[in-house]
């Protein structure tokens, strides 16, 4: 089977601090793209002037920034391969990423194909480390099958993309789950997406601790839940998987147990063993993350992962009550305007 020409696509919004080391690693793939494009989305900085220096084609939005979502969906209009690869402007790809993953396209049939990051992120701060190393052991280890698609490192066949009209750019003007929402519709037409361990690339994105919370918590947690709401049986692996269910009730009752065994010394026991528990349960990620970090970023680590299985599982009900509110809210004012005389609604009277 022959190689599929590649069209790549990098959005980059005030990127000039990765977008070189983004563009440079692409020059020295084992598979060659065919071109690469970068759209410029509203940038205030030097990023399209690195572009222009790499020799790239530009594609751009002079006013203010559209998202990720646009500015993707507009670039693969333009392009004129068979695949498109998806890469984020703070991602440094391996060598033999592109080549891996249309490897795995290839013998598995499938549409599309994602990676992973690596484990030795450019940003040294704890908060970074633990963000990135997160997301790189959650891809090491989920389905070779996946529910979902990622964008940082991601592939699909360009038909099947057009096909499904593209990221929802309406629905996502920001950077959030629009990829995931993307793979959930291809997989629900039937097609195969492929995690692929393997396609590596280096992260260079600084996360602070605010960054992290409010990602985790506003761009992630939240719009998945609704779209979990639409579609139960989507997108349930990788971060959503019933262990990782256990380790939030966990991180949850732990801290009210403590809190209770003020009161009553014997339930303060109850807590401890919880907590231990929720560290025998994490086992795995915090001894890959003891292994590469000093004493004082695993203690931020650790810390950081019980917040995550305490704000995610907190996000997920306090969004869903919302929204069966909301529905219950649709539902009463439906009935009030049909008891109304003539049909006419009771805000009209």
């Amino acid at each position: 089977m022959g190689v599929p020409s590649v069209s790549v696509i990098v959005p980059a919004h005030n990127a000039e601090a990765t977008l070189g080391d983004c563009l440079q690693a692409l020059k020295g793939m084992t598979v060659e793209p065919a071109e690469v494009l970068v759209y410029i989305d509203g940038a205030t900085d030097g990023t399209e002037q690195i572009a222009r220096d790499a020799g790239v084609t530009i594609l751009k939005n002079n006013g203010s920034p559209k998202g990720p979502a646009l500015a993707r969906n507009a670039a693969a209009a333009a392009a004129t391969s068979e695949l498109l690869w998806f890469v984020d402007a703070d991602v440094v790809v391996a060598p033999d990423c592109l080549r891996r993953l249309i490897e795995d396209m290839q013998a598995n049939g499938a549409v599309g194909a994602f990676g992973s990051y690596d484990d030795t992120p450019r940003s040294l701060r704890a908060t970074s480390l633990y963000a990135n190393l997160r997301h790189h052991f959650i891809h090491q280890r989920g389905n070779r099958d996946a529910t979902t698609f990622w964008s940082g490192i991601g592939l699909m066949r360009r038909d099947v993309f057009l096909q499904f009209g593209g990221y929802d750019a309406e629905r996502f003007r920001y950077p959030s789950v629009e990829d995931v929402e993307l793979g959930m519709r291809v997989i629900a037409g039937g097609n195969r997406i492929r995690l692929v361990p393997a396609a590596l690339g280096k992260h260079c994105k600084d996360w602070s601790l605010w960054r992290v919370w409010h990602t985790d918590v506003m761009r992630r947690a939240r719009p998945w839940t609704v779209m979990l709401n639409e579609r139960p049986e989507a997108g349930r692996d990788l971060n959503l998987t019933r262990a990782e269910q256990v380790k939030a009730m966990l991180a949850l009752i732990t801290p009210v147990l403590l809190f209770a065994g003020l009161f009553k010394p014997v339930i303060a026991l109850l807590g401890l063993a919880t907590g231990l528990a929720y560290l025998f349960a994490n086992r795995e990620f915090f001894s890959f993350l003891f292994r590469r970090l000093s004493f004082g970023q695993f203690a931020v680590a650790v810390l950081m992962h019980w917040c995550y299985h305490c704000y995610s599982p907190l996000t997920y009900v306090f969004t869903m009550a919302e929204l069966r509110l909301a529905r219950l809210a649709r539902g009463l004012g439906s009935s009030v305007g049909a008891s109304s005389p003539s049909g006419t609604s009771a805000s009209k009277l």
